[in-house]
C-alpha cells in the first residue's frame, strides 16, 4: 500500500479539532472584545449626555435664583400685585409652593421686565388683564414621573413647560440664613415653617441618571451637579 509523502498528507482529525478550537477562541475573544468597546462607547456617550443636559438645567435655574428680589421700585414683601391675579403677595421666593412637603421645587418672583426696553417697570407680572411679562413669577420643579424638571411661568400663561429630557432622577434646593446655617435641607421638614426672609443663599442640586446600568453595582449610574447662590437682600 502506497502512502503519500508528508508534503502531501492534510490534516488529520485531531489537528482539526485543535484548528478550529483555536480559531473559536480567537474569534470568541475579537467579539467580546468589540461588544466592550460598543458597550464603553455607548455609556460614554449617554454618560455625555446627561452631563450635558443637567449642567445646562443648572445654568438656566440658577440664573432664575440670582433675580429673585429683584426689586428697583422698592415693592416690599407683604404687598400685593395684580397677577397672576388680584391680591397676590409678593413674596419673592415661595419654598415648597406644590405644597408636597419636599425642597424639589422653588416660585421666584422678580421685577426684571415689562419696560419697553426690556428693563424692569415697576410691575410685577404686568397689569389686571394684562399678566404677560415673562420670567417675574415662575416655578421651578422636579417631575419624578417623567425624571424632568418643569418651568410654569405666569406671563406665559401659566401652564409648566417640560425644560428637560428624562434623565434628571432628582433636584434639590437647599436654604441657608446669612451665616450660612441650613434652614430647609435634605430634608427639609415643613418648609412651610421656613421664613422666607431669612434666606440669603440658595443651592441648587441636580442628580442626573444615565440610561446604561452598572454592571457592578447592578444600577443606572447618576452624577450630581449643585452651585450655588447669594439671592438679593431684601
Amino acid at each position: 500500500m502506497r502512502h503519500a509523502p508528508p508534503s502531501e498528507r492534510g490534516f488529520t482529525l485531531i489537528e482539526f479539532m485543535i484548528a478550529a478550537a483555536i480559531m473559536t477562541a480567537v474569534l470568541g475573544g475579537t467579539v467580546m472584545l468589540a461588544s466592550q468597546l460598543q458597550q464603553a462607547y455607548t455609556s460614554g456617550a449617554d454618560d455625555v449626555a446627561v452631563e450635558q443636559e443637567a449642567r445646562f438645567a443648572l445654568d438656566w435655574i440658577t440664573r432664575i435664583l440670582r433675580s429673585a428680589g429683584s426689586n428697583p421700585y422698592s415693592d416690599t414683601l407683604g404687598d400685593t400685585t395684580p397677577c397672576p391675579t388680584a391680591g397676590t403677595i409678593v413674596e419673592w421666593i415661595v419654598i415648597d409652593p406644590n405644597t408636597n412637603g419636599a425642597s424639589d421645587d422653588i416660585r421666584i418672583q422678580a421685577d426684571v421686565t415689562g419696560a419697553a426696553d426690556g428693563t424692569p417697570d415697576g410691575k410685577l407680572g404686568g397689569d389686571v388683564g394684562g399678566c404677560t411679562q415673562e420670567g417675574e413669577d415662575v416655578t421651578i420643579a422636579h417631575d419624578p414621573s417623567t425624571l424632568t424638571i418643569t418651568l410654569q411661568d405666569t406671563g406665559t400663561g401659566g401652564a409648566a413647560q417640560t425644560m428637560t429630557e428624562r434623565v434628571i432622577s432628582g433636584l434639590e434646593f437647599i436654604y441657608y440664613d446669612s451665616s450660612h446655617t441650613v434652614l430647609c435641607g435634605d430634608p427639609c421638614g415643613d418648609p412651610s415653617t421656613i421664613n422666607e426672609k431669612s434666606v440669603s443663599y440658595i443651592k441648587a442640586r441636580i442628580t442626573g441618571r444615565s440610561q446604561t446600568r452598572n454592571t457592578i453595582l447592578a444600577q443606572q449610574k447618576t452624577t450630581v451637579f449643585e452651585s450655588e447662590v447669594r439671592v438679593r437682600v431684601r
